[in-house]
């Protein structure tokens, strides 16, 4: 059981780090953006930085997913499950997770599979600084799987707490209400 709590936190962890490269990517972008209008009032031309703040864009949306999925900053449409009983209510959460998990690791799959044959086939960008298009699909490809992971991570935390009454510490979900986005809720 031990080993199991150490994964849960290693996990947590991993899913911290990615919305910090998630911030980070914004910050990136808004300098992108300062830069880009400074270099116009100076009539100076920086080749790709719209491009580039576009990457960093897509680089923050694909790795701030898996953060924000395990602290439910995701919208939730609850309206129909919170009025079923207690049983059928875990029963349909259990069955979105794990069409969910699917989803998600589809999604991952493709997103590696993009970046692949854009490496395979030398595809670069069309802007001016002819950038590989490997380097940001990799990077959305990584948020993607964390996305995944943090799906699965997710689906057997409520199937071993559901069939075993099992609850794994270290990941508390938010109560309904709660706004924090707070680690642990």
């Amino acid at each position: 059981m031990r080993w199991l709590c150490r994964a849960q936190s290693l996990l947590e962890s991993l899913y911290r780090g990615s919305g910090v490269l998630a911030a980070l990517c914004l910050v990136a972008m808004a300098l992108c953006v300062v830069a880009s209008i400074a270099a116009r009032l100076l009539n100076l031309y920086i080749g790709g930085i719209t491009e580039y703040s576009s990457y960093l864009m897509g680089a923050s949306n694909c790795l701030g997913l898996a953060y924000a999925f395990r602290n439910n900053a995701h919208i939730r449409v609850t309206l129909v499950v919170e009025r079923c009983p207690s049983h059928l209510r875990h029963l349909i959460e259990s069955g979105c997770l794990l069409f969910a998990s699917a989803a998600a690791c589809y999604l991952a799959w493709y997103m590696a599979e993009l970046s692949y044959m854009s490496w395979q086939f030398d595809e670069v960008s069309e802007g001016g600084d002819q950038l590989p298009l490997w380097m940001p699909q990799a990077v959305t490809a990584v948020g993607a799987l964390m996305l995944a992971i943090s799906v699965i991570h997710s689906t057997v935390e409520q199937l071993l707490e559901q069939w075993l009454g099992l609850r794994l510490p270290g990941h508390e979900p938010r109560q309904d209400g709660e706004l924090s986005l707070a680690h642990g809720g």
